[in-house]
């Protein structure tokens, strides 16, 4: 549950005043009692910082710095227009993450859209990215962009997620312990004013059997002012995950008689993960934004134990060991000239996994039956410009040109077990074209155009649906876009409406999934309408609401399954958030939140579907500030209305278990002491 009250965003938070995160205007440190308004909004996903209401581009934007810490990003997006946030109640899997349809064949982690952490890239060269590994209590607001202009940022980039961690604090130490009906999580935090360090963990029973979950994680970032005008930002993020079992999901009847069991087959093969992750990222800059380089490096690694065994000769194996090597580096150059902006811009990336696959031997590992090593590189150069008429059109235009080599090297080779070794490459372009122009002072309209493409990743490239091995036979998708749109803003009231059509060729499907192994396949095409609303208003002093709906008509067309909507898409979905301030400040704020889905299609036949839900969730915040100290309590009560749904499907699971239970109706209490060390 979260608001979209707005946060100062400074240099000291490790991004970019051109770099691709969130600008805000702020409010007094102190508030104002007779605040009635909502701040003026600056955004950069556009990679020009420009008013959110000139801007043509479908955005909208989100404060999260006050925010209770969450157990998933799904929880911070949730109400965002265009984006389906799922929540898996299982950490073995990552968040289900969808924009207008882009990620939703995800088996796990997000597919389809760009992640970015401060402006650095949070996905691989191939569109994979985990953001389970992030510290989300670092956060402090988040960017959403749909539509054309999401394709400007190369491969995968249906649409682009920016996250912005909040400004480093004044030196100061806090200390968070959260507590609910099977959760305790605690996490320190110290800052120097230039330097901080977080350090998390967390230990959840969940409320299945084999739901168990441990997490540990941290986070050092450092900013650096060179000769008054050269600021260099970097971070390191560590994260260990040393226990997450996977309760898998469960089959339509099963869910109807009791959501709260677990497959038999996951404990026979003790199905779970344990992953780490490594990234270094630095960015250096002048202040006046001019250009920008960044690098950054990292390593992960994971072992699954699949459902299965995986013992034949031909099989990948029932157990997975993954150990992933990824860098990249990046450089930009804007300028002014008149009335136009120009930006030149240019990116690698690369990313190496060494991958073995065994047999599982309920629970132990047994025999070998993979070994390989893939490559994935990926080469892009960009170009964007915008101009503004004295009549106050805007034009805005991007080009990006995109290279991605894809290698694999079979070393586990055996008679029925040939040699999967196998290359390939995509060279493909994607632009944006957009228009907009202030109908009124307070109301602006928008056009754009755009096409873009999204390769298979290296992981969903690693299994065929007849249980083999690598299938290069897979093909990018490529789609075309266009929308219209509409931005309001006022003194009080902030809104917009978007329409939009897409249409894709050679969909990137979910071709079969069992026990946690996932093939896939390309669709004939298929296309995506719809609608987003988003409509935030200060009602008082006391009381602001936020309204967004997302209509979306999916279809896809493949040889038998004609005009079938795309599964795991809701065609509806809507939220409403109410927020009152009994004081006007932030010493006490009651919260109620409702938010509806829309049935989800499990498959591509469209033979079974997860009904629709309504969520009631209630929160209440106090905060007490005192001379050199502040107190931060919470309490809230998730599914108030304890209704039984499904969090998410698993789409074409072969055995039926496509149901993944949503979260119970459970408490979670909070206290947060922050101490000022100047």
């Amino acid at each position: 549950m979260s608001s979209d009250h707005t946060v100062p965003v400074s240099t000291t938070s490790g991004a970019s005043a051109q770099s691709p995160t969130l600008l805000i205007a702020s409010k007094t440190a102190d508030g104002d009692a007779g605040e009635t308004s909502i701040e003026r909004l600056v955004v950069t996903a556009t990679q020009q910082p420009k008013p959110w209401l000139s801007s043509s581009a479908a955005i909208n934007s989100r404060d999260l710095t006050d925010e209770a810490p969450a157990l998933d990003i799904a929880s911070l997006l949730q109400g965002l227009p265009g984006v389906q946030a799922d929540q898996r109640a299982n950490f073995a899997q990552d968040s289900r993450i969808s924009l207008r349809g882009f990620g939703s064949r995800s088996s796990f982690g997000v597919r389809g859209i760009e992640v970015l952490l401060d402006g650095m890239p949070w996905s691989t060269a191939d569109g994979q990215s985990q953001p389970g590994s992030m510290l989300l209590e670092q956060l402090g607001s988040v960017e959403v962009l749909r539509g054309p202009f999401a394709a400007l940022y190369g491969n995968s980039a249906g649409g682009v997620l920016a996250l912005q961690s909040k400004p480093i604090a004044p030196p100061s130490a806090s200390l968070t312990q959260v507590s609910g009906d099977l959760l305790q999580q605690q996490q320190l935090q110290v800052s120097s004013g230039h330097t901080e360090l977080s350090l998390k963990q967390l230990k959840h029973d969940g409320f299945r059997p084999h739901n168990s979950v441990e997490k540990r994680q941290a986070s050092l970032r450092q900013t650096h002012l060179f000769a008054d005008h050269l600021q260099l930002n970097w971070r390191y993020d560590w994260s260990d995950d040393p226990l997450l079992q996977d309760p898998l999901g469960l089959t339509f009847a099963e869910w109807q008689q009791n959501p709260r069991q677990t497959a038999t087959v996951a404990t026979l093969f003790n199905s779970q993960k344990n992953s780490a992750q490594r990234q270094l990222s630095m960015q250096l800059e002048p202040l006046s934004g001019d250009w920008q380089l960044a690098g950054w490096h990292g390593q992960r690694d994971i072992q699954q134990l699949l459902a299965f065994s995986g013992d034949a000769i031909s099989s990948a194996g029932g157990v997975v060991n993954l150990n992933r090597h990824f860098f990249g580096l990046k450089g930009q150059r804007q300028f002014e000239l008149g009335r136009w902006w120009l930006q030149y811009s240019a990116q690698f990336e690369q990313h190496t996994d060494q991958r073995q696959g065994y047999v599982n031997q309920r629970g132990n590992i047994g025999d070998l039956r993979r070994d390989e090593s893939g490559q994935v590189q990926s080469s892009e150069i960009g170009f964007r410009s915008e101009y503004v008429s004295a009549e106050l059109w805007r034009f805005s235009a991007g080009v990006r040109l995109s290279q991605l080599k894809f290698a694999v090297s079979d070393y586990f080779i055996r008679p029925g077990n040939p040699d999967d070794s196998g290359r390939k490459s995509d060279q493909h372009p994607a632009f944006a074209l957009g228009v907009s122009y202030p109908l009124l002072p307070d109301f602006s309209w928008s056009l754009n155009i755009g096409q873009g493409f999204e390769t298979p990743t290296l992981t969903e490239m690693a299994y065929q649906s007849n249980g083999g091995g690598l299938n290069l036979a897979l093909k990018a998708a490529r789609n075309q876009q266009i929308e219209t749109g509409f931005k309001y803003q006022t003194e009080a009231t902030e809104a917009s409406l978007d329409l939009f059509y897409i249409k894709s060729r050679d969909e990137l499907v979910v071709d079969q999934s069992v026990g946690g192994r996932t093939s896939y396949r390309n669709a004939a095409s298929s296309s995506r309408r719809g609608m987003e609303l988003f409509w935030q208003q200060q009602l008082s002093a006391h009381w602001q609401q936020r309204f967004s709906s997302t209509l979306l008509d999916s279809s896809f067309a493949v040889q038998n399954n004609n005009n079938r909507a795309l599964p795991g898409v809701a065609r509806v979905q809507h939220d409403w958030l109410l927020e009152y301030r009994p004081w006007q400040d932030d010493r006490w704020l009651l919260r109620t939140q409702l938010n509806y889905r829309g049935k989800l299609w499990v498959d591509d036949a469209n033979s079974l579907s997860a009904p629709a839900v309504t969520l009631l969730h209630l929160d209440s915040r106090w905060q007490l500030d005192l001379q050199h100290s502040q107190w931060q309590l919470w309490l809230g009560l998730e599914n108030a209305l304890d209704k039984t749904y499904a969090g998410a499907v698993v789409v074409n699971q072969a055995n039926g278990r496509s149901f993944e239970p949503g979260v119970p109706r459970q408490w979670v209490a909070g206290v947060r002491l922050s101490i000022a060390l100047n």
